[in-house]
């Protein structure tokens, strides 16, 4: 198959992000287009390359297509010890506002967007914000599953910063986190994480955001997700109510992560924008 695809880079507050775009070969421009967003501690590539398969895949319906790295992921730059939704939200409207300055080839008035994980939660808060046609969510994470270890009555900055400052005495972390002392970060697998990340998160409700889009929605996610509950999906299907259909992908995990479930989260998303878009 042949492929028309594209190294782009874009600055935010003096930060370079890289990103690939997909152009479809042999379709008449401007080109509908999907802008894609990946996930926490993920990248533009993602589990088993389905960022790039689901470009390519897009670009060969005649859809073209962006994924990029977030600042301070993957090959941008920035530090991750300083990402929080509000900085990816950034980021996501700088690469709409790329996108928008190519009208040779992208038709900003066909834009969909695709999040995967806290990539959703990002989609979703983008959507909210900004005018897109459609708006596709695999599996996605929600601010209460990002503050995960501040709950109830914990759930507000100065419990984030006495966590922080005990160094989450007495918690119990899962195989491969917990806290680094000498920086003040949580470790998440190696990615340091703030306290700035979980104060700035209590300041953002995607589900109520989300209710602004005006467009056509698709949650994919899988039944059996062990990190983002199959529940958060319903969640998102509710408050989006007429506009948005869910489809679940029975035993499935967080990033379909088997050759028929992710053949069926391919499918059933392109389906849905080559119909909207």
């Amino acid at each position: 198959m042949p492929l028309n695809e594209h190294a782009v880079t874009f600055e935010v507050n003096n930060d370079r992000l890289h990103g690939m775009l997909h152009l479809p070969v042999g379709a008449p421009a401007p080109h509908p287009c999907v802008l894609m967003l990946h996930g926490f501690t993920g990248t533009s590539i993602e589990p088993h390359r389905v960022f790039v398969l689901m470009a390519r895949a897009f670009a060969a319906a005649g859809i073209a297509a962006m994924r990029f790295d977030f600042r301070g992921s993957g090959q941008s730059e920035g530090a991750f010890s300083d990402m929080t939704l509000t900085r990816e939200l950034e980021d996501a409207l700088a690469a709409l506002a790329l996108l928008e300055g190519r009208g040779d080839v992208i038709d900003r008035s066909r834009m969909g967007i695709l999040g995967l994980s806290m990539g959703g939660l990002m989609a979703a808060l983008t959507a909210g914000t900004v005018s897109v046609k459609a708006l596709g969510l695999w599996a996605p994470a929600s601010p209460a599953v990002m503050l995960g270890w501040f709950n109830g009555e914990r759930r507000n900055p100065a419990s984030i910063v006495a966590a922080f400052a005990a160094g989450f005495a007495g918690e119990e972390f899962p195989a491969g986190m917990g806290f680094h002392a000498p920086s003040g970060h949580m470790d998440f697998g190696g990615n340091p994480v703030s306290k700035e990340f979980f104060i700035d998160a209590l300041n953002h409700d995607s589900l109520t955001t989300v209710k602004n889009h005006a467009g056509k929605a698709l949650i994919v996610h899988g039944t059996a997700d062990p990190t983002v509950p199959f529940a958060v999906g319903q969640q998102y299907a509710a408050a989006l109510r007429e506009h948005g259909t869910l489809h679940a992908i029975d035993g499935a995990g967080h990033t379909f992560e088997s050759i028929p479930h992710h053949d069926e989260a391919l499918r059933v998303t392109l389906e849905f924008f080559k119909r909207l878009l």
